[in-house]
């Protein structure tokens, strides 16, 4: 798969987030045998990070990511976004502010078969 493909399913897949594009979508982006690192470095499955992630959306309104730069090589895609949301709920560690905030990331993404395959997220403000 060619580098500005990599970069395009990466991008919708990390700007759809908390949104309905794709709460019913999962399966458009995530191989079969995706895993992800979620808090506290727990190692989860497709099905467990599915329903991690939409009870983790739910936390937050008003949610944008935007991706601002990506480089792609071989199966890998790294992306440098900025995420802007409101948190109305608690999330681990972290009781609810009901304020809103802006922070920026990097994710790494592994893609196979045109889906990915792992992803890790690396939060920066």
């Amino acid at each position: 798969m060619d580098s500005q493909k990599q970069k395009q399913i990466s991008k919708e897949w990390h700007e759809a987030f908390g949104t309905a594009a794709l709460k019913n979508n999962y399966d458009k982006y995530l191989h079969d045998n995706f895993v992800a690192d979620f808090f506290g470095g727990q190692q989860v499955d497709k099905t467990k990070y599915i329903e991690q992630d939409q009870r983790f959306a739910l936390a937050f309104t008003n949610n944008k990511i935007t991706v601002v730069e990506q480089i792609a090589e071989d199966d890998k895609v790294v992306s440098v976004m900025t995420w802007t949301a409101v948190q109305i709920a608690d999330i681990p560690d972290i009781p609810a502010t009901g304020r809103s905030f802006e922070i920026k990331g990097i994710a790494i993404d592994y893609l196979k078969m045109k889906r990915l395959s792992n992803i890790f997220h690396c939060l920066i403000n």
